[in-house]
């Protein structure tokens, strides 16, 4: 099991940024906010900053290959292939939806008929609707709701999907049972998820080597988003400083799979990854986004560390999966 930390240096230096950015009020509002409040804060933006490993497009590569066995393939196009070839007028759900990415990817199929898409923040809702109104789907119904109290019917969906948002709720087997309730008969659940640690509580072997790797790194690759800091240690984050932030980060993300297991059949799980490169990309993304060949060493070498962490631990902080009721 691993240690927890419920403060760590790495909160002390994050809190040194966000007030440079803010000031003091913004960290006194956040104070006094309720779980919920503090949630939905943390969600009020519509643009996100390339901070994180998934805006590399080679990580994303990566991805479509475990997952799809060609890096140009989505997950998407794979679902759709492989489970729905001979089927029409399908109908989607998709819960804590974000800005609608993969919505909008999945509506570009004839063979989609509905999907129905919410989230708690009103502006990245409004984003989403914009986007689909710019592209021209009218088969997307997005709206802000919870999934603790949206009203769902019974066997209505052929897939319900979470992406990057299973792992923000708490009540996971009263959740997935409502999944399992929602879905038709032989419907998907589908996942492309963080399952590792609660609250990110990473393990001492991922820190070691994911700190080794960062000082192997040159500076100009360890600059900071938007910031003219350099990144030089990776820290666990501190429990407490999660919960100021949004209480709902990773708070059971460990127990994601077992709950699904329990109501659902596997069909499918793959591995994707991310124990080392999710805490050694974090804040330092955008340098590895170009067509510079010394980039490209790195990455393949980095992808390389991370293959053999994965291979020894036999263990994978994100999964991508699809489920049967």
């Amino acid at each position: 099991m691993n240690s927890r930390t419920y403060i760590s240096l790495g909160d002390f230096y994050d809190l040194y940024l966000k007030l440079r950015e803010k000031g003091c009020p913004f960290l006194i509002k956040r104070m006094g906010l309720t779980n919920l409040s503090r949630t939905r804060k943390s969600w009020s933006f519509d643009k996100n900053p390339p901070v994180h490993w998934w805006v590399i497009p080679e990580v994303k590569q990566r991805w479509n290959k475990i997952i799809t066995g060609n890096p140009l393939t989505e997950y998407p196009e794979y679902v759709l292939k492989k489970y729905f070839s001979d089927r029409q007028n399908i109908t989607l759900l998709s819960p804590a939806c974000g800005t609608g990415t993969k919505e909008i990817r999945f509506a570009s199929f004839e063979q989609i008929n509905r999907i129905d898409a919410f989230d708690l923040s009103p502006i990245r809702i409004k984003a989403a609707q914009a986007t689909a109104e710019n592209s021209g789907f009218k088969k997307i119904n997005y709206f802000v709701a919870s999934m603790y109290t949206v009203d769902l019917n019974n066997n209505e969906y052929d897939i319900i999907m979470f992406d990057s948002s299973l792992h923000h709720f708490e009540r996971l087997d009263k959740l997935i049972h409502r999944i399992k309730a929602a879905l038709k008969p032989k419907g998907l659940l589908v996942i492309n998820e963080f399952t590792g640690p609660n609250r990110f509580q990473w393990s001492k072997s991922q820190l070691k080597i994911s700190n080794q790797l960062l000082k192997t790194l040159p500076v100009k690759y360890r600059k900071r988003w938007n910031s003219s800091h350099i990144k030089n240690k990776i820290h666990r984050p501190g429990i407490l400083r999660m919960y100021l932030s949004d209480p709902s980060e990773s708070i059971k993300s460990q127990t994601i799979l077992p709950a699904i297991h329990k109501h659902l059949t596997v069909l499918e799980e793959k591995k994707i990854g991310g124990n080392i490169l999710n805490l050694l990309f974090k804040d330092i993304s955008h340098n590895f986004v170009n067509e510079i060949p010394e980039t490209k060493k790195l990455l393949n070498r980095l992808f390389t560390e991370e293959d053999d962490f994965l291979s020894k631990t036999g263990n994978s902080d994100f999964v991508f999966g699809i489920y049967q009721k």
